[in-house]
């Protein structure tokens, strides 16, 4: 019998195969460093959250300056290329953004004031737009640069919002990394303060791996501070931060990634998240945070909410 070709045949069982995780700045390890309880049950454990809101406005301002610049690039239109974006194409841009983002679920978190935050938004835009298009736009190199490094028992990844050419240098030789974010500057010496430099250090190191030296410059931009140059049309000195790319400090933001990692992985393991720390309690995180109701840092604060 054909079969019996096969007595005595024996088939190793089968290995699982080791799988790095893929650990970001913003989406793990400040995530985690923010709320460790948030971060367990909706990155690791994955609860989907009743409200996709806090992503919004960050999302919305990217995407419609990634449009802005391949605009300007002419990768959206030949046409285009060269020419800088007018209001109405930022407006244009705008809409197809929101639009795209609302059908997805995601909006502004609070529908009273939905109206006024989508206005403002636009108004910022606009603003970026007419004060940076025409220094800027000519030196964006890439967008959306995607930047990885195998830290042996996980992957270190980042995404940096551009890559621009530095002034007096021919372009491609030296870079400088940006950051757009849909914030007012923090003041100096706060948590939030150290966390975007933190990031950006991070990126330094990323990008020192993939190119051999670390940028000519790391920028974060904080596109809330713009309200103040409706009239002028110059950029407040608030609204762009310069990141200084100390060899030391990029050193102490890679152990503290590491470290934080480490935490992640033994909270993975006993599948225990404790309350985020009194000093790192965020009001605009704890606001649309859907188990707040019975977080040991808010007891009696927030009543259940229900989607």
């Amino acid at each position: 019998m054909p079969w019996q070709k096969f007595l005595g045949l024996k088939v190793p069982s089968s290995q699982s195969a080791f799988l790095k995780r893929r650990y970001s700045v913003t989406t793990d390890i400040r995530s985690f460093q923010l709320c460790s309880r948030q971060y367990g049950h909706f990155a690791v454990r994955g609860y989907a959250p009743a409200h996709s809101v806090q992503i919004y406005y960050g999302t919305l301002i990217h995407q419609v300056l990634d449009r802005a610049h391949a605009h300007y690039a002419g990768l959206r239109d030949p046409e285009t290329e060269g020419q800088f974006p007018t209001n109405q194409d930022i407006e244009n841009y705008f809409d197809e953004v929101d639009q795209a983002l609302r059908v997805r679920g995601v909006q502004s978190v609070r529908s009273s004031t939905q109206a006024a935050e989508r206005k403002a938004a636009l108004r910022r835009l606009k603003l970026f737009n007419q004060i940076e298009g025409p220094e800027l736009y000519p030196r964006v190199r890439d967008t959306e640069y995607r930047l990885q490094s195998d830290q042996g028992d996980y992957l270190l990844y980042g995404t940096v919002d551009v890559l621009a050419d530095s002034p007096g240098w021919l372009p491609g030789m030296k870079g400088e990394i940006w950051d757009y974010k849909g914030a007012n500057r923090p003041e100096p010496n706060t948590e939030k303060f150290h966390q975007y430099e933190f990031q950006m250090l991070v990126y330094a190191e990323l990008y020192r791996e993939r190119n051999g030296y670390y940028p000519e410059r790391a920028i974060l931009y904080f596109l809330n501070e713009l309200d103040t140059a409706e009239e002028s049309q110059i950029r407040p000195p608030e609204a762009l931060l310069e990141v200084p790319l100390d060899p030391k400090r990029i050193e102490v933001a890679l152990y503290i990634f590491k470290s934080t990692v480490s935490d992640i992985e033994k909270c993975r393991r006993k599948d225990e998240w404790p309350e985020p720390q009194a000093e790192l309690l965020d009001k605009n995180t704890c606001d649309i945070c859907d188990i707040r109701w019975n977080c040991p840092a808010h007891v009696g604060k927030y009543p259940m909410r229900y989607p």
